[in-house]
């Protein structure tokens, strides 16, 4: 009981960092200070933002196809992980109630995979995004104009891996 416990934090605190770094805009500078991008705005310093998920155009390239994505990915992210956290709170209170249901604990390890991934798929996207974007004319990927939302967004990957883990040794231990 007590690692399922640990795990339900573990997710919780991954959870609540993931959407902290999706909410917060500081995720990428360009290195001239003209493009400012987060997951559901570019920016460009002399205009206005732009929402990615309101397209400007029906242009199909990779600059509206990535940011679109990431954003997907985001909120996907964030709802699969909301499930999950329901999932081991039914587990939780199920076991206190000496109901132990393993299915439910199957659930859980599945949503907090697929929340690891997608969060894993939200940072490499936001890495890899800004190669092909030709308003930066850069061609190369420097990791000190990613600011904190992106660091932010890596610790909570980290942190799913991790109360992954945690549910994983508990299905062992009770099988």
């Amino acid at each position: 009981m007590s690692l399922a416990l640990h795990g339900h934090h573990v997710l919780l605190i991954a959870t609540l960092t993931f959407a902290t770094a999706v909410l917060t805009p500081n995720w990428y500078t360009s290195p001239d200070f003209q493009i400012k991008r987060n997951i559901f705005q570019i920016c460009n310093t002399q205009t206005s933002c732009h929402w990615v998920l309101l397209p400007i155009s029906n242009d199909t390239s990779v600059e509206t196809i990535f940011p679109i994505i990431v954003a997907s990915l985001a909120i996907a992210c964030a709802g699969i992980s909301l499930i999950g956290l329901l999932f081991g709170s039914w587990y939780i209170e199920r076991f206190a109630g000496d109901i132990g249901s393993k299915w439910i604990l199957i659930l859980t390890i599945f949503c907090v995979f697929i929340s690891f991934l997608l969060s894993c798929g939200v940072w490499s996207i936001m890495l890899t995004t800004n190669l092909h974007q030709n308003d930066t004319n850069i061609k190369y990927v420097r990791l000190e104009n990613f600011d904190f939302s992106f660091w932010i967004n890596i610790v909570a990957s980290g942190c799913y891996l991790y109360s992954f883990f945690i549910y994983l040794i508990t299905i062992c231990r009770y099988c």
